[in-house]
């Protein structure tokens, strides 16, 4: 993987977690970056790109979030195998928990959540179709 195309913008460093986490998902997407294969440890990448380690450990916890990549203590962080059905379910939990999570925190009564969740689900996936016919997960901003 060549880390020096990543081009993090001087006058927005609050942006680097998303703009680094924007490019892993790109590699990934590419093929640069191919199931199972580790990541740079986040501190050598934090090094190399001059960045905080916060900065880069922010990245992966996205992406790990967002089912790009799994995270195991002490070994690292690997790009996502899809054929992991596992590791997939786990995946799709964390992502309804944090939009349960923060949906309750704006406010949001279970109701609302619901109906937000099953009107977002069907204009996602039109009827007749199945989830593997959808490409990979969309991309969401800072």
């Amino acid at each position: 993987m060549d880390w020096e195309q990543l081009r993090l913008p001087p006058e927005q460093p609050d942006a680097w977690t998303y703009v680094l986490r924007d490019f892993i998902r790109e590699a990934i997407r590419r093929g640069t970056l191919k199931p199972g294969e580790r990541l740079p440890p986040v501190r050598d990448l934090a090094q190399r790109l001059g960045v905080h380690f916060s900065t880069v450990a922010r990245a992966y916890r996205l992406l790990a979030q967002e089912g790009w990549v799994h995270q195991r203590r002490g070994r690292g962080t690997f790009v996502a195998r899809p054929q992991d059905q596992a590791w997939r379910e786990e995946a799709l939990q964390n992502l309804a928990r944090r939009f349960v999570q923060q949906a309750r925190w704006l406010g949001f009564t279970p109701e609302e959540i619901r109906a937000a969740f099953e009107a977002a689900l069907s204009q996602a996936i039109p009827a007749g179709k199945t989830a593997g016919q959808h490409p990979s997960p969309k991309e969401d901003g800072p």
